[in-house]
């Protein structure tokens, strides 16, 4: 599924009841966007995946041969992180239990008559299509920030006023201006100032000061001596969040000289 809910919802549901799949077929399909494929048991289920993709997958926890957690464990096993919803029985808590520490998203109490159930198991299953699509956009932006991260020249910091130590982010393409071991986009404590060239401190120590003091954004220029001894021309920028005790600085500081 892709674009919202305008687009079809491609469901998987297995269960070795015949008519209990063609029934819930039926209504799922009925008018609401939903595309359903059926398997009656969880080899069937696992052959399907082999060749399609789903949005969701809905299996009866009782079935011969392999019951619906199982059939939860091979999907997982494959790498496959579809959404996996279970059929229980009623009154079936170790069933429910079982579920949800092998990696079940969701649980349903198994209806004998699914066109009373069709409204809850098409809820359920968008809220979760929609979550699921959510965290994956969240972690794809996620793995994007950092793959440029990783390249930028660029250190991250955090800085409390008082405190010789910063907190810092740097990647690998920061190691123009801290030693090697600080460049692992990790969160790490390090004294920048001890980076400086000498006859910059008073400056970059005067703008970070007026910070703390007014709360407001500053951008300094200066040159940085990493450990190699090559100067290099950098430059920050950074503000003060206001109403803070103790007060932080929060910027990130440039290699010009990458440019």
């Amino acid at each position: 599924m892709q674009g919202g809910w305008a687009s079809v919802i491609s469901l998987l549901l297995v269960d070795d009841e015949v008519q209990f799949l063609e029934v819930t077929k039926m209504f799922l399909e009925k008018g609401r966007g939903i595309r359903v494929t059926t398997a009656r048991s969880g080899s069937e289920a696992l052959d399907l995946l082999k060749t399609q993709k789903f949005d969701a997958i809905i299996s009866d926890y009782a079935m011969p041969g392999m019951n619906g957690i199982e059939l939860m464990k091979e999907v997982k096993a494959l790498g496959d992180d579809t959404p996996f919803i279970i059929f229980t029985g009623k009154g079936r808590e170790d069933v429910v239990i079982d579920a949800l520490n092998f990696g079940a998203d969701l649980y349903l109490e198994k209806s004998p008559d699914p066109r009373g159930q069709v409204s809850d198991i098409l809820k359920r299953v968008r809220g979760l299509i929609s979550s699921r699509e959510e965290e994956r956009e969240e972690k794809e932006k996620l793995t994007m920030v950092s793959v440029h991260l990783s390249h930028l020249p660029c250190i991250f910091f955090r800085q409390e006023r008082g405190k010789k130590s910063a907190t810092v982010l740097a990647g690998r393409g920061a190691a123009s201006l801290l030693p090697a071991s600080f460049c692992n986009q990790e969160l790490q404590e390090c004294n920048l100032f001890q980076y400086i060239h000498p006859d910059d401190r008073e400056k970059v120590l005067h703008a970070r000061q007026g910070a703390f003091g007014e709360g407001e954004e500053y951008r300094v220029k200066y040159v940085m001596v990493p450990a190699e001894g090559r100067e290099r021309r950098v430059i920050e920028r950074g503000y003060s969040t206001p109403g803070r005790e103790p007060a932080v600085i929060m910027g990130y500081i440039f290699d010009l000289d990458a440019i």
